[in-house]
């Protein structure tokens, strides 16, 4: 059999050896008279986290200065001197030499990087240099364990402030300098997005690491948020229904900013701006502006009138009296749209007039046509007072609804 003896040391334990004993008691099964004693012993080294180097500069080089600069003290000091250095000959001279190489680059990437973790580097150089020469001195287990502490905190905080940054100062700025150029309105949104969760999820990451050297257990705390987060999500799953709608529009692109759409209401809107949570429109009808959540957007009806182009097909239904002349009818209304400045006469939208129906009192025709969006309003009335206003030159008939009573032998029937 093998028997497993754990033995668990505080961290600010010192250097010790210490005896364990082990007893065991064997009594045969069959015979309970029989039993035999067996006396083990068993020798525990236990090393402590931090020994001290003794009188040696950089805890490698014995002192051998003359008097008094060969005592421990000194080379403790003497040791933090030479770290000061060190660090103050990367920060004055090495630094910036490597940045008169990096000025020399097509981007300024590298000079960005220098700059921010010139000052974080010089820190932690001399921040290592003092717990460094502490082995030096012959401090007490939870001294030296209550330093070293401080400084891993203190290394955390300098990472996490460094990384936010470059997060802030390299990422972000690039993001923003490649979303500027492009044409899509994503990356616009999306950029600032990632700017607000960088400053959440990098201090997060630096509180739960600053907790753990701490010896707070986090896994609770974690487990907790989790269970929050699931209470928050349910508390605004409007919000995030408006969310990931949001992502949906910025990725289908059903319209775009400067469009002009008509919802399922009837209004017809600008597009001003695609946000995560809600589209803002400038009603051109009412001069207002309105802000639809997008959840809306997305699941109702929307029709993009600057889609497939700028271009919006119109038409203008007229009646005309039964033994009209047609053909002058047709030739009268491709007048009024041939001639009109804002009517589109291009390969494939030239205006047309077809014959719409036969109705009780007229004969309908519609006159279709092509106009820019911005302008279809006005050119839509416009055609139909110059409608008018020819088939009145024309000496056209536009009949009201009459009905025609026959009389049957000259006798009117009941």
């Amino acid at each position: 059999g093998e028997i497993v003896l754990t033995v668990s040391a505080d961290r600010t334990a010192s250097s010790v050896d210490f005896p364990v004993y082990v007893n065991l008691t064997f009594t045969r099964m069959d015979a309970p008279e029989q039993v035999q004693l067996v006396s083990k012993t068993v020798h525990v080294h236990v090393i402590a986290m931090f020994e001290s180097s003794g009188n040696r500069i950089f805890g490698t080089w014995e002192n051998t200065l003359p008097a008094p600069f060969n005592s421990v003290e000194w080379s403790f000091v003497l040791t933090i001197l030479m770290w000061v250095l060190i660090a103050a000959a990367i920060y004055f001279v090495i630094d910036p030499i490597i940045h008169k190489f990096t000025r020399k680059t097509r981007t300024d990437l590298d000079d960005r990087i220098l700059e921010i973790t010139r000052m974080p580097i010089f820190a932690l150089i001399i921040s290592f240099g003092l717990v460094d020469s502490l082995a030096i001195l012959d401090i007490s287990q939870t001294l030296h364990f209550t330093i070293m502490q401080i400084y891993e905190v203190g290394v955390v905080l300098i990472i996490a402030y460094t990384a936010y940054r470059i997060f802030d100062r390299v990422v972000i700025f690039y993001a923003q300098k490649w979303s500027a150029k492009t044409d899509t309105e994503i990356d616009d949104v999306l950029v600032p997005l990632l700017q607000k969760a960088g400053v959440m999820i990098i201090p997060s990451i630096g509180l739960v690491t600053v907790l753990s050297i701490l010896g707070i257990n986090v896994t609770l705390l974690i487990a907790g948020m989790g269970v929050i987060g699931l209470v928050v999500a349910f508390a605004v799953q409007q919000t995030l229904g408006n969310l990931f709608a949001g992502l949906q529009l910025l990725l289908d692109r059903p319209f775009k900013v400067g469009d002009l759409i008509e919802l399922e209401s009837g209004d017809v809107c600008e597009v001003r701006k695609i946000g995560l949570r809600s589209t803002t429109m400038y009603n051109t009808g009412d001069h207002e502006i309105i802000i639809v959540p997008n959840n809306d957007m997305v699941n109702k009806k929307v029709v993009n009138y600057s889609r497939p182009d700028r271009h919006r097909s119109m038409s203008c239904e007229i009646g005309v009296a039964y033994g009209t002349d047609l053909n002058k009818v047709k030739r009268s209304l491709l007048d009024v749209a041939m001639e009109h400045p804002d009517v589109i006469k291009e390969d494939g939208q030239m205006p047309y007039v077809r014959l719409a129906r036969f109705s009780a009192s007229s004969v309908d025709y519609k006159l279709w046509y092509w106009v820019d969006i911005k302008n279809m309003w006005r050119v839509a009335s416009e055609v139909r007072q110059a409608v008018y206003d020819r088939f009145n030159k024309e000496g056209i008939e536009i009949p009201f609804p009459q009905s025609v009573v026959t009389f049957k032998n000259g006798v009117p029937q009941e």
